[in-house]
């Protein structure tokens, strides 16, 4: 049977495991019907488990908190899968003897739902609450902020290679315009011994003509003289 009462949590009780302290968790069923309702609450594991009230009547539309306390402190590694069964059933008068009560009942009429347990993530309950508690303006101040950090490392990134580059053109430029002029000086100064070189050249050739025409004119009047 069911829709008798609601219980929350509905799947999972949570126990936060702290050094040297009981663990505790609440359990909260409310009546759903108009008329009271019994409920009892069983453990797979009682030694380690004090329920208050374990078994009690909810009237109408009203709602009661279970406390449930580990009896010895629990560790956070631990092997924790403790379960909870939870049994609820409609009662016409509150003055009847709960446990004759509950050994009477048809299984038809009861609602039974069973609840498991662990152990609560302290670190991730708390960073999930910070983060919730921080205004959206600041979450989107921050993301801001880290989306601008990204980009100027992107764009620097970017720049850096582009500027050494140009510096390593820069320098090759240099070089080739230096060997440039080189190569024109050397060519100029080629040019320069190559004239230098034909004009000797000419002025020899010029000197060995005119030492022919004065032999020849000196042959001539000799030639001339004598007869």
């Amino acid at each position: 049977m069911q829709g008798l009462i609601e219980i929350e949590p509905k799947q999972y009780l949570e126990f936060e495991a702290e050094e040297n302290k009981l663990a505790h968790a609440q359990l909260s069923l409310k009546n759903l019907t108009q008329q009271d309702v019994a409920y009892k609450i069983k453990t797979t594991t009682p030694q380690l488990f004090q329920v208050k009230p374990s078994v009690g009547i909810i009237n109408t539309n009203q709602t009661q908190i279970i406390e449930i306390s580990t009896s010895q402190p629990i560790k956070s590694d631990a092997k924790f899968d403790p379960k909870f069964q939870v049994n609820a059933c409609q009662i016409d008068f509150q003055d009847q003897d709960l446990t004759q009560f509950w050994k009477n009942r048809d299984q038809s009429t009861i609602q039974s739902q069973q609840i498991k347990s662990r152990i609560k993530q302290q670190n991730v309950q708390q960073d999930v609450q910070h983060h919730n508690s921080v205004p959206d303006s600041k979450i989107l101040e921050s993301n801001s902020s880290n989306s601008q950090q990204q980009e100027s490392k992107m764009f620097k990134s970017i720049i850096e290679p582009k500027t050494d580059k140009d510096d390593q053109i820069k320098q090759f430029q240099d070089q080739y315009e230096k060997l440039q002029q080189e190569y024109l000086d050397f060519k100029k100064k080629i040019e320069l011994e190559t004239q230098q070189a034909l004009l000797k050249k000419d002025k020899s050739n010029l000197s060995f003509s005119q030492l022919l025409l004065a032999i020849l004119i000196a042959l001539v009047a000799g030639y001339m003289i004598g007869n």
